[in-house]
């Protein structure tokens, strides 16, 4: 039987999280840079190639030799990229280069072309001066450097530098697979369905949803209704498919509340359920009873949506990344406050929607509460309000937590 309910402080639920969970097996896959994106790398990557491999030029101009300043140049030949160079440069001479076209052996500086006049095989210099405009053999990469370290989340500028640098497949890991399961009788799927005492079942979705943004694979998906032996059967099953199950609704010391009653009945072992976080309080993490870390675990979510929506972003990707060997992805950034923020209590660490605006300052939003869920509509991230902080200045620093620009 599940004993009576602890609160633990955030930074103590973190630190169940980690415990409880550690890389899981396997062989990393190959996969093409493009197609790797949103991928954990599985194992650091060095460059293959040096960058640039060879000096050239930044942009359309002629080269000519360092020091040799004039007024006019005999144009011996034209580069264009793809194209190498036939004879290297002599003072008093120039050569045409296109942007990122190699420079002769012997160049020293490209003129832009916007500060010259060609005439048949003459160039007439109209301004010197500036930068030498030349990309240096290596001056980015050598062979050997270190381009992406292991437990990266590849980004589309991640894959392009890895081809930059010769590396046309990576190793990933496996992704994370989640089961979500939906309870509760009030919850349709079909408006309709909709009649007094219903509701859209839109948690399962969003968990959906967010899980394939932040590259997780979702291998199961149902809703359950209030009752202890399908909520047990959606369990068993769901472990059996996926490292992480995240179960939403139930959840709580309601009558018709079974999701820690299953969990007792399925025996897995609860590591918290309350944190002192608004919303999300009553958020459950269990995990099956075993010494050291496990490759499997259960989040318990509240069934109210921001409630879910937050808790998926604090939790269940910190779970994912534990699997994954790599970081939590979200950042935590401190701005200021652009209007006075207040609230009646302050027993917990409240994440309150938010929008940035033009100033970089963090605007919060109208919000009712965790069933709310339009209230994310404009938002981009959350910010925190400290337990025992009931009122916030405007300009006061907070901590802001960017959700929308970082959604892969």
């Amino acid at each position: 039987m599940h004993d009576a309910r602890k609160t633990v402080t955030l930074e103590q639920a973190w630190s169940a999280v980690d415990s409880a969970l550690g890389p899981a097996d396997g062989p990393p896959l190959m996969l093409p840079a493009a197609e790797a994106v949103g991928r954990v790398l599985a194992t650091e990557q060095r460059s293959r190639l040096d960058l640039p491999p060879f000096d050239k030029s930044a942009m359309d101009g002629y080269a000519i030799c360092p020091g040799d300043q004039r007024e006019e140049y005999r144009l011996l030949a034209t580069v264009a990229a793809g194209q190498a160079p036939r004879e290297p440069l002599v003072p008093g001479c120039a050569v045409k280069v296109m942007t990122g076209a190699p420079v002769p052996s012997g160049a020293g500086r490209v003129i832009m072309r916007e500060f010259t006049e060609e005439s048949g095989s003459t160039v007439r210099v109209l301004r010197h001066g500036g930068a030498p405009n030349i990309c240096l053999h290596g001056e980015d990469a050598r062979v050997g450097d270190l381009i992406l370290p292991a437990g990266r989340v590849i980004t589309p500028a991640d894959a392009a530098n890895l081809v930059s640098c010769g590396i046309v497949e990576a190793p990933v890991a496996a992704p994370v697979r989640i089961a979500i399961i939906s309870t509760g009788d009030e919850i349709v799927d079909d408006p309709a369905r909709i009649v007094p005492g219903k509701i859209m079942n839109s948690n399962g979705p969003m968990l959906a949803a967010l899980s394939a943004a932040w590259g997780l694979e979702v291998v199961r998906q149902l809703c359950v209704p209030d009752d202890l032996p399908a909520t047990v059967a959606a369990l068993r099953g769901s472990l059996d498919a996926a490292e992480i199950v995240a179960v939403s609704g139930g959840v709580s010391v309601g009558d018709f509340d079974y999701v820690l009653a299953a969990m007792d009945e399925v025996g897995l072992a609860v590591q918290f359920d309350s944190v002192a976080i608004k919303p999300g309080r009553p958020t459950v993490l269990a995990m099956p009873p075993q010494p050291g870390p496990s490759g499997k675990v259960v989040f318990g979510l509240p069934g109210n949506p921001v409630s879910g929506f937050v808790m998926f972003h604090l939790f269940v990707l910190r779970a994912a990344a534990r699997l994954r060997a790599s970081d939590w992805p979200l950042r935590q950034i401190r701005l200021p406050l652009a209007q006075p923020f207040r609230r009646r209590k302050d027993d917990r660490l409240a994440f309150i929607p938010a929008a940035m605006d033009d100033d970089g300052r963090v605007e919060p939003l109208q919000y009712h509460g965790s069933a709310h869920l339009l209230a994310l509509r404009e938002a981009d991230g959350l910010f925190q309000v400290p337990i025992g902080t009931a009122e916030l200045s405007a300009g006061e620093i907070v901590v802001f937590t960017p959700l929308r620009s970082l959604m892969p």
